[in-house]
């Protein structure tokens, strides 16, 4: 990782990271459980110790934080109630804070970020009388425009007035501990939602659904999953891929919500799958490698990761409904996400089945879009929202927009921009 050399005041540490460590180090035993199940404490020990040794004056203890993928097992299994991944989310803050969290190795991921966000790649689209959209979000559709545009399309018999919105929730900039940029961006993109007459959000990404669920109280958020499962696809499974055994990878984010998870099994039970639960499964489900944007900084820790899920799925295929999951395992093991399986079953789990690698995904999410626009028909479609002056300040100041300046690239576009009326 590389070192940063501290270019604000460290001199305050901010209230809700003060009372984090204030809990952890008065609460935390020190039982060992949780660094038994995660190898980022294994490496730097337990929180307590973590708590007492933070020091916000040391670029170093500052940015350690990023080093954890903010899974939250360890809040899961801790038996003193405490929540060490909030802790280390305020660390990551408090680094923003004092201007250490622009960590060069993050640049891709928040230029993703920004991509999503812009002109070329965002939309949207709302019919007359619409009140639900389908937020696919970003990696679903760039590395399987196919299935998500099967999805739409199955969606669209169940909720005849469904809108669709192409962008990006900004959960990078939340987990990279910039809360003012996401705040700032996400609170732009549900105001305009809820003033436009939208009431639920029908989510295929686990992260987009946390960050609606969290941030958007005003919205119902709803995964594609349970509204699948309450009105199933007909199986269309080819025999001999009936009965096939598969493992679940749970998404982190999903840990505690039981409903998603027996939702993506009877999907796949109805299917005609056999599911065998690995031990860390559900509640107690593990990183796939890529949480936090830990992979850009410490590979070989995601590796352990990963390496732990291929060796509790014991050759069995990861199925799992999270496209960044699935990606993680993707080339190492027999992997899918669920929608594969249910919508493209005779090559979901094949050599056949061609799912899309970056860099090419941000072409498919291109196309995607241009086709949305050309067979799209709405009575009416969204014009341009307002933008906010909070807004147009975050682009112009937040560390991704800079490096975009300074790299010779166009300027940034404004927010308003990101919204066009459909053709």
């Amino acid at each position: 990782m590389t070192p940063l050399t501290a270019t604000a005041d460290t001199q305050t540490i901010v209230p809700d990271l003060r009372r984090q460590l204030d809990d952890h180090q008065h609460n935390c035993t020190q039982c060992g459980v949780c660094v038994a199940e995660c190898h980022f404490l294994t490496r730097y020990g337990d929180p307590l110790q973590q708590a007492s040794d933070y020091n916000h004056g040391s670029p170093g203890l500052l940015t350690r934080a990023f080093e954890c993928h903010l899974c939250g097992l360890c809040t899961q299994v801790c038996p003193d109630g405490l929540d060490p991944a909030r802790m280390f989310l305020e660390m990551r803050r408090e680094a923003s804070a004092h201007g250490l969290s622009d960590l060069p190795e993050h640049r891709g991921l928040r230029k993703y970020e920004r991509t999503g966000n812009s002109r070329a790649y965002s939309w949207y689209a709302l019919p007359d009388n619409c009140d639900t959209i389908f937020f696919p979000g970003c990696a679903l559709v760039g590395s399987r425009a196919e299935t998500t545009n099967r999805v739409f399309e199955y969606l669209q018999q169940l909720i005849p007035a469904l809108g669709i919105v192409l962008d990006c929730c900004n959960k990078p900039s939340h987990d990279l501990g910039d809360h003012g940029h996401f705040a700032t961006m996400f609170e732009e993109l549900s105001n305009y939602l809820t003033t436009h007459g939208i009431k639920q959000v029908l989510v295929a990404c686990p992260n987009c659904s946390s960050v609606f669920t969290q941030y958007a109280p005003e919205l119902t958020t709803r995964t594609i999953y349970e509204a699948l499962a309450e009105h199933p696809p007909a199986p269309a499974l080819a025999e001999a891929t009936k009965k096939t055994l598969v493992t679940v990878h749970d998404p982190c984010v999903t840990r505690s919500d039981a409903t998603v998870q027996d939702a993506v099994r009877q999907l796949l039970l109805r299917a005609g799958f056999k599911v065998m639960e690995m031990p860390h499964s559900r509640e107690l489900t593990i990183c796939c490698g890529e949480g936090g944007g830990t992979s850009c900084l410490v590979p070989e820790q995601s590796q352990q990761w990963i390496d732990q899920r291929l060796d509790e799925a014991q050759g069995k295929p990861i199925v799992s409904y999270c496209a960044g999951c699935t990606n993680s395992f993707s080339g190492k093991t027999t992997t899918g996400h669920v929608l594969d399986l249910i919508f493209q079953p005779q090559t979901a789990l094949t050599a056949k089945h061609k799912v899309t690698k970056a860099p090419l995904t941000y072409l498919r999410r291109r196309q995607f879009k241009k086709t949305l626009q050309r067979d799209f028909t709405a009575a009416a479609t969204t014009g341009n929202r307002p933008c906010s002056a909070a807004s147009q300040t975050a682009r112009v100041t937040h560390p991704q927009t800079r490096h975009y300046f300074s790299s010779g690239h166009r300027r940034h576009r404004s927010p308003s921009d990101r919204y066009q009326r459909a053709i």
